[in-house]
C-alpha cells in the first residue's frame, strides 16, 4: 500500500548568502553604530532590551546597497510565484542592534507581502536563533504524540543566523529571536516589502 503525502499551503522561508559578504558587512556596521550613537534611545517595537532605528533607511543613500539587494531578492521571489509582471515592489527597513540579553517578541507584519532580515554581524550560535511559529492556528488546539518534530508536528521552527544571509517570508509568518547569550551585539537589517501595480 503506497502512502502519498500531498503538502497544502506551505509556509515558506527564502535564504541568500551574500558573496561579497566580508566587504559589505563592516560597511553596515558601521553605519549601524553611527545611527545608534546620533539617536540612543531608538524605537520601541519588539525588541527587548535592544536598540531599532526608524524605519527609514530605504531614504538614507548611504544604504543604498543594502536596499537594492532587498528588492532584487524579493523580486526574485515574485517572480517565481508569478507575481504579475505590472507590479513593482517597495520597502521599508530599519537596523536591530541586539546586545547581550536582547531578544525580539515574537510577532508578525501586517499590510505587507514578505519580511525579512539581513544579518551583518553576530557570534553563533550563542546569539540566538530567528524562530517561527506555525500559522495554523487550528492545529494548536491538539498536539500531536511524536518523540521527534517534524515538517508537519513542530509547533515553531529555529534558524540559526548566519552573517551575510538575508532571510525572506511572509509578512504573516509570526516569528521573533530568542535572547542574544553571546559577548556581542547582535546587528540585522529588517525590511517589509509589498508588491504595488505600476502607476
Amino acid at each position: 500500500m503506497e502512502i502519498i503525502p500531498q503538502p497544502l499551503f506551505p509556509s515558506v522561508v527564502w535564504t541568500t548568502l551574500f558573496d561579497d559578504r566580508a566587504i559589505l558587512n563592516p560597511k553596515l556596521l558601521a553605519l549601524a553604530k553611527r545611527m545608534r550613537s546620533n539617536d540612543p534611545a531608538g524605537v520601541a517595537n519588539t525588541n527587548v532590551k535592544g536598540w531599532q532605528s526608524p524605519n527609514n533607511l530605504q531614504d538614507l543613500p548611504e544604504f543604498d546597497d543594502i536596499n537594492l539587494r532587498i528588492l532584487q531578492v524579493c523580486e526574485r521571489i515574485g517572480e517565481s510565484l508569478n507575481f504579475k509582471q505590472n507590479y513593482t515592489y517597495d520597502h521599508q527597513a530599519w537596523l536591530n542592534i541586539s546586545p547581550p540579553g536582547a531578544s525580539n517578541k515574537i510577532h508578525f507584519h501586517a499590510n505587507c507581502h514578505f519580511s525579512g532580515v539581513y544579518y551583518i554581524s553576530l557570534k553563533a550560535p550563542e546569539c540566538g536563533s530567528i524562530f517561527f511559529r506555525d500559522p495554523r492556528v487550528a492545529s494548536r488546539m491538539m498536539t500531536y504524540p511524536a518523540e521527534k518534530p517534524t515538517a508537519f508536528t513542530a509547533e515553531e521552527v529555529q534558524l540559526h543566523p548566519e552573517e551575510g544571509r538575508m532571510y525572506v517570508f511572509p509578512g504573516w509568518l509570526e516569528h521573533g529571536v530568542e535572547e542574544n547569550t553571546s559577548d556581542q551585539d547582535r546587528v540585522g537589517i529588517s525590511f517589509n516589502v509589498l508588491a504595488i501595480p505600476r502607476s
